[in-house]
């Protein structure tokens, strides 16, 4: 069973990245939100993987609402100024350059990779969340689903994040 949701989360993943069928609202926020572990286990399995579903998510979700602005920025960068009181467009159009930039490197690198360990990993933490005592097993499975959900709402963006990206590489 592990191994056929090890298989089957990065197909998931690779054809929500392919498909064009969601779209981000006008504010570029993400539907769901990440939720962080509620507490450390002690257990280095158990809370890499918690922590590691936690920051893919809150990465790809900051990724799509960068890359939300960046496209409004892009379709009237006069008005996106004006709103946001920048002080001229050449600045926030190279603060828009270096963000991007790091956004890329970063969603290459942390993302990609972290993800790939976190569906690695899902099975140890599930073992490590049972060994615990009492009430920490408990709050563990309660972590556990909330990483899942995670991973989840990682599955849901990542498809935005590429359609932001396709937007913003259209119009460049």
């Amino acid at each position: 069973m592990k191994k056929a949701l090890l298989y089957l989360l990065p197909l998931i993943l690779l054809f929500g990245c392919a498909s064009n069928s969601k779209s981000s609202d006008s504010a570029g926020k993400s539907a769901s939100s990440c939720a962080a572990p509620s507490k450390t286990y002690n257990n280095a399995k158990l809370d890499n993987f918690l922590q590691t579903s936690y920051k893919v998510c809150t990465d790809l979700q900051e990724a799509q609402e960068l890359l939300a602005e960046a496209n409004d920025f892009i379709a009237d960068p006069v008005l996106y100024a004006q709103k946001k009181g920048a002080q001229g467009i050449a600045k926030v159009k190279s603060q828009f350059k270096e963000e991007l930039k790091n956004m890329v490197v970063s969603i290459a690198v942390d993302v990609i990779k972290k993800a790939g360990f976190t569906l690695q990993s899902s099975g140890d933490a599930t073992n490590a969340a049972k060994d615990l005592p009492g009430m920490d097993k408990l709050k563990a499975v309660k972590d556990v689903k909330a990483a899942i959900s995670n991973l989840k709402g990682a599955a849901e963006t990542a498809p935005q994040v590429v359609d932001e990206m396709k937007t913003l590489l259209s119009q460049l």
